[in-house]
């Protein structure tokens, strides 16, 4: 089913208050907006009636478009009645053809795409990303405008922001992406592609991570619990125990990933099970949290947790306070490093190392595969769990 409503887009705010009144084109449950040019605040909009309070005018205006969007909706979804799209249901409506559509436009409705298909994170990086490219290039030009040119230009002015390789080599596989995309519903043609010759550089990162006498400081460390670096500290100390989990899993513990005296659950990223056993420490470290209904340390709160359109922006929101917590706490042990969440996987991973053990026991602890086999099972065998269990005895005494 296609329908065609005035609605306002309340995911976008300006300062003053008003938002984007916009057609919200909806085939079945995915949907795409049109502008109209309009902002509003949100009193002023009635939703019963699809219309602006107090303003005939504009009311006929938006009616007489709304008729005429209606009506190409319904040659649009005659002629394509088995195989729908958005997109081009919407370009249909505009009037436009593939060489009308900019490569903003084409961005933005990526954008809007991934929202709805609950990608927010994604859809956060794609606009970052179409936000630095366009003060740099134009990219309201069609696809068949961009050339090997422009991208190397692109990548000159990123250079001269004093942005790295690997940050700009983000921005270029977006761009590139977005490209593919294009090339995938006929926007875009193979023999103008602009990325043929043109090598996305990437340098190798060096992981950061602490000095087992740096880790011992850490562990040493004595806060008050009123410090408000305190909760930040235990949870450091959370993610170096737990055998570098990440902190997205780690918030995300509930008591039922505790069983049978041990931490199991399914990393979010991988969907890899991960099973470790629950040491009196780690015990003692949940015990100073206050739970809830949902997880374990309460730092997500439970009416966060429901949120799912902005569960995304709420944890970024968290694991930003919570680094920030941690390169403080890195400053008062003196690390050579910056300290942030990541820095536990890759110290517990290097302490592994400097202790001798194997690079296929370490993979197993952090979950990696082990000669192309993916553990699917939630429990280990015995041997491997006795192993790692045994391995992350020895690491946890070491920093100690």
């Amino acid at each position: 089913m296609a329908t065609i409503n005035l609605v306002l887009d309340k995911r976008r705010a300006l300062k003053d208050g008003t938002y984007p009144l916009v057609f919200r084109l909806r085939i079945e449950k995915k949907f795409i907006d049109i502008a109209t040019g309009y902002r509003i605040i949100e009193k002023s909009f009635n939703p019963k009636t699809n219309s602006i309070n107090d303003d005939i005018e504009v009311n006929i205006q938006l009616e007489k478009l709304k008729l005429k969007y209606t009506t190409k909706l319904r040659e649009y979804v005659i002629d394509n009645n088995l195989s729908p799209n958005l997109l081009e249901a919407k370009n249909f409506i505009l009037s436009k053809s593939s060489q009308d559509i900019t490569i903003e436009e084409f961005w933005i409705d990526e954008i809007t795409s991934l929202v709805n298909k609950g990608k927010i994170g994604n859809a956060r990086n794609y606009k970052i990303t179409l936000s630095a490219i366009s003060k740099t290039i134009n990219l309201k030009i069609p696809f068949n405008k961009l050339t090997l040119k422009m991208i190397l230009e692109l990548e000159e002015n990123l250079y001269k922001r004093g942005m790295t390789a690997n940050g700009i080599s983000v921005y270029m596989r977006a761009l590139r992406a977005i490209f593919n995309k294009a090339i995938s519903v006929d926007l875009a043609s193979l023999e103008k592609y602009p990325f043929r010759k043109f090598k996305i550089g990437k340098k190798k990162t060096v992981p950061k991570v602490l000095t087992i006498n740096e880790l011992q400081s850490y562990f040493a460390l004595q806060l008050d619990e009123s410090d408000i670096l305190y909760r930040s500290h235990l949870i450091g100390k959370l993610l170096f125990l737990l055998q570098g989990i990440n902190m997205r899993d780690l918030l995300l513990l509930s008591s039922d990933n505790i069983k049978s005296g041990r931490v199991i659950y399914k990393r979010a990223k991988t969907g890899r099970i991960y099973s470790i056993k629950l040491t009196s420490e780690m015990k003692s470290i949940f015990d100073k949290f206050q739970p809830n209904k949902n997880t374990l340390l309460g730092v997500i709160k439970d009416e966060e947790f429901n949120l799912s359109n902005l569960f995304s922006t709420i944890y970024q929101q968290k694991l930003k306070v919570i680094n920030s917590h941690l390169r403080k706490i890195g400053k008062l042990i003196n690390a050579n490093e910056v300290l942030i969440s990541y820095t536990m996987r890759y110290s517990f991973a290097n302490t592994c190392r400097k202790l001798g053990y194997s690079q296929d026991l370490i993979g197993q602890a952090l979950g990696h595969s082990s000669h192309g086999n993916q553990i699917t099972s939630i429990y280990l065998e015995h041997f491997d769990n006795e192993t790692i269990d045994e391995m992350n005895r020895k690491i946890i005494e070491v920093v100690h």
